[in-house]
């Protein structure tokens, strides 16, 4: 039976909203800038909207257990992007199926008829009922999704025949309401004037040669962003398997809409992260700046139920802001943090790393105040870097663990991260892989990276967003030592030249929510 209690504040490590069914929870491997539950399973984010000064984050949660199992959503509430407060179950099972996936919205001009007075504006949720098929159905709140009341009418949209056929995504297309949903290898598009009724309008992605087909479509997403000034629609698709070091991942599409069709040249697949660990991303339908701001859920289908963690499973991505860069005559989307991310920042531990030469096969140790929560930047020149060479940026513990991530000069995927020694690895056959990524960039210009890094996750952003990796990792004692490293085969005497650089202490949540 499910635990009542009173909502509190948790600083993304969100209260649970049930007892653990085998055993405590174990906190050691616990990141603490990322959002994550105390106890029992999470995956895909679901229903994330912004009303009323609140981002909600809705979630594929299990009551239960720390394994994947009867699916409901699970609901937390942020002000400020960094720091949430947990909120009962928004939604449970019933006779029509689990809650899979889905999106919500606020009906400002109550197209639904769900507001019953001048001032309870609805929220209303989008999801997948999963029983013998898998339909849509609605649900809606009108305490600012404090509870919620699914529609007497569900499913709005059955199934037409399709095994793999959900994660609805619903946006606001002038006077209409605009849904997609995966089906097995593509995206299908619906119109709708009150949430209520739907009608098919059209599908993308069909083409086995338009983008990538090695495993099943899911989560899709569709926003406009803006280049010079012209409207630019990015399709986001998760797929699993099929991700471009393995397991699952999420593509993008550049392209046009038209309230009918989504149309693409795009035939090559576009990686929105290169890493392991960002599936399943959407965006906040509503956001108050109008920016496109994403969150993903941070594990990979390879070995999600067998994470090490113990009485809870599961953490999101930070918040990224999803913008355009024109790249050698191409739009490509570039993924950065949050800019909300920086009140983490101890400034008083603020410091710079100044321009330097390292030489071939030289490591330099910089100083990190004995943190394992770091935000570090670091831009490289590295024209005099031989062939063959790499840069290396490491945190490191006494155990001899690692995790890098850098340069290879001359691969035809040179950015790589590397947590093949990071400490536990072997429970799961693919978790100690090495990632590696193309770059967008020429090969000439200087390669800036951005890091957040967690006690058990890093999140590395390169030129600008134009290249993601995430992962997670499991040291045996937390990483507290930083260093950039040039390893140097290749032409004899060729050297790395930092730019610049600078390291910030971040503050853990909890400390966060103290100092506030």
């Amino acid at each position: 039976m499910l635990a009542k209690f009173t909502p509190i504040v948790a600083a993304i490590l969100v209260v649970a909203v049930a007892t653990v069914t085998h055993g405590q929870v174990d906190d050691r491997y616990r990141p603490k800038i990322h959002f994550s539950i105390a106890a029992n399973w999470i995956n895909d984010p679901n229903g994330m909207v912004y009303m009323d000064g609140e981002y909600h984050l809705h979630y594929q949660y299990n009551p239960a257990d720390s394994v994947w199992g009867p699916m409901h959503w699970g609901h937390s509430v942020s002000t400020d992007l960094v720091t949430w407060t947990d909120l009962p179950i928004a939604m449970f099972p019933d006779h029509l199926g689990q809650i899979f996936s889905g999106s919500a919205v606020v009906d400002f001009n109550n197209s639904t008829g769900f507001q019953q007075d001048d001032v309870n504006v609805p929220i209303v949720a989008i999801f997948t009922h999963a029983g013998d098929s898998q339909q849509q159905s609605i649900g809606y709140s009108l305490d600012k999704g404090r509870t919620y009341a699914k529609f007497e009418g569900n499913p709005v949209i059955p199934n037409p025949g399709i095994p793999d056929f959900r994660d609805p995504k619903v946006i606001q297309y002038d006077d209409k309401w605009i849904l997609l949903l995966a089906a097995g290898n593509k995206v299908m598009f619906y119109s709708s004037t009150d949430l209520k009724t739907w009608e098919y309008t059209s599908e993308f992605g069909a083409d086995p040669e338009q983008g990538e087909h090695s495993g099943v479509w899911e989560c899709p997403d569709l926003f406009p962003l803006q280049f010079g000034g012209e409207t630019v629609w990015i399709l986001i698709v998760s797929i699993n398997p099929g991700g471009p070091n393995g397991g699952s991942a999420t593509q993008y599409f550049v392209g046009g809409f038209d309230g009918v069709n989504f149309n693409s040249p795009q035939m090559t697949p576009l990686w929105m992260d290169w890493g392991v660990d960002n599936y399943a991303a959407i965006s906040f339908f509503n956001e108050p700046s109008g920016r496109a701001v994403n969150m993903g859920w941070m594990n990979n289908w390879d070995y999600a139920n067998g994470l090490p963690t113990i009485g809870w499973r599961g953490q999101m991505t930070l918040p990224r802001v999803m913008d355009l860069v024109l790249v050698n005559g191409q739009l490509r989307l570039a993924s950065n943090p949050a800019p909300e991310l920086r009140t983490l920042f101890k400034n008083e531990t603020y410091q710079t790393v100044p321009n330097q030469v390292v030489e071939a096969d030289q490591v330099l140790e910089i100083p990190t105040g004995n943190s394992s929560l770091l935000h570090t930047e670091f831009t490289f020149d590295t024209r005099t870097m031989g062939i063959g060479s790499s840069l290396a940026i490491c945190m490191t513990n006494p155990a001899g663990q690692e995790v890098c991530t850098g340069f290879d000069k001359g691969r035809e995927r040179p950015f790589f991260l590397n947590r093949s020694d990071s400490g536990f690895v072997d429970f799961a056959p693919n978790f100690s892989r090495r990632i590696t990524a193309t770059r967008e960039r020429s090969s000439t210009e200087a390669i800036k990276f951005e890091i957040y890094w967690d006690v058990t996750a890093v999140e590395v952003f390169i030129d600008g967003g134009l290249t993601c990796m995430t992962a997670l990792f499991y040291p045996d004692e937390p990483y507290t030592i930083l260093e950039v490293r040039h390893h140097g085969a290749g032409n004899p005497g060729g050297t790395l030249v930092i730019s610049s650089g600078s390291i910030r202490s971040l503050y853990a949540m909890d400390e966060l929510i103290n100092k506030k």
